[in-house]
């Protein structure tokens, strides 16, 4: 408690993620045992007013999007706890700007509202210990952002039935297009994606859905119970390390083909290590190249995967074998006791004369 004149800290004890298998060796790149932040500028109450100018706890906003929509550069956002049910679409928040909870905060779509928070060109924003649910398409999501943090959150059972499909969303709960310099981290993230699965439209969702980005990294989540779990798509210079990623089930094996844990298709220079997969309905890790792009630079190193469908799935690389070294690396992985076959390799899925729609 702070007297009058006095501004309050933030100090955060993240979620440590706790895997149930044996944990990554390798420490973490960030700092994940205490964040601490510049002194609160700005307050969100639940018993606040929107009339208020936020300065103060006695002076809170009544909503985040108030909050976020004063916000300016340098400003440290405290969400204090309660459930907030309202969407928030931001274009152009320019920070340094961090948004933060306090407690149990909740952004709530009641399984009406589309979008939890999406950010649009949006620059510095840190998003820590929130919870978003029941949003029919995205939790949270930026798109043509640059220097986002996503960690400490809870997202799940979003996506689960899609409105924005002209946008081509198919239901997710963290959400990462074209953008640059994420992190995404010790985030729990679980059952989102559409119920039913709508196949064969495609609209099949993924907890972690990271598309056309650079520099980014996504670390220490759970990811559980989703359609499909995590997706790396058309990006360059991603690191996926420390995930445990488990009982996803996007089967859409009537077309040929699956999405469980972890796929990687497009881009370069991504590497996935020290992850586990396990239990998924399809494959612990999904390595492809669907649009036969120029591919190069990927590297699997110690991960586990087991009681998958397939441990490992590699496909549409021209051979029946792992593509060479210069494409895929793989270095101390365990693929052993899935359920169909530990590793399955297939030539062509999408071949360059017959492309994938």
């Amino acid at each position: 408690m702070t007297t009058q004149g006095q501004e309050e800290s933030v100090f955060i004890q993240p979620t440590v993620v706790q895997p149930i298998n044996t944990p990554p060796s390798n420490p973490p790149l960030t700092d994940t045992e205490e964040v601490e932040y510049p002194p609160i500028s700005r307050y969100v109450s639940p018993h606040g007013s929107d009339e208020n100018d936020g300065s103060s706890r006695k002076q809170a906003h009544a909503s985040v999007k108030q909050a976020l929509e004063s916000a300016q550069a340098g400003d440290v956002v405290l969400i204090s706890e309660g459930v907030y049910s309202e969407g928030i679409e931001l274009e152009e928040l320019i920070g340094p700007i961090i948004i933060i909870g306090e407690g149990d905060v909740v952004l709530d779509g009641e399984r009406n509202i589309r979008i939890g928070i999406w950010c649009e060109n949006c620059a510095n924003i840190t998003f820590d210990n929130l919870t978003f649910r029941n949003y029919t398409d995205v939790g949270i999501g930026v798109y043509l952002g640059d220097q986002i943090v996503m960690r400490n959150l809870t997202v799940h059972n979003n996506g689960f039935a899609v409105q924005l499909v002209g946008w081509d969303f198919e239901g997710y709960g963290i959400m990462v297009d074209e953008s640059s310099n994420v992190l995404v981290e010790n985030n729990v993230v679980y059952e989102n994606g559409p119920k039913p699965q709508i196949f064969p439209d495609f609209l099949m969702g993924t907890g972690i859905n990271i598309y056309g980005c650079t520099h980014c990294q996504m670390m220490y989540n759970q990811v559980y119970n989703n359609t499909g779990g995590t997706l790396v798509e058309d990006s360059v210079d991603v690191l996926v390390e420390g995930n445990e990623i488990w009982g996803n089930d996007l089967d859409a094996s009537a077309d040929g083909w699956w999405d469980g844990g972890l796929w990687i298709d497009g881009g370069h220079d991504i590497t996935a290590r020290n992850n586990i997969f396990h239990n998924n309905l399809g494959p612990g890790i999904e390595v492809s190249n669907e649009d036969n792009q120029e591919v190069y630079g990927y590297v699997l190193e110690n991960n586990i995967s087991t009681g998958n469908y397939f441990g490992i799935y590699v496909w549409n690389f021209g051979t029946n074998d792992f593509p060479d070294e210069r494409i895929l690396k793989m270095v101390g992985n365990t693929f052993e006791n899935n359920s169909y076959r530990d590793i399955m390799i297939t030539d062509w899925e999408c071949p360059p004369d017959d492309p994938c729609d």
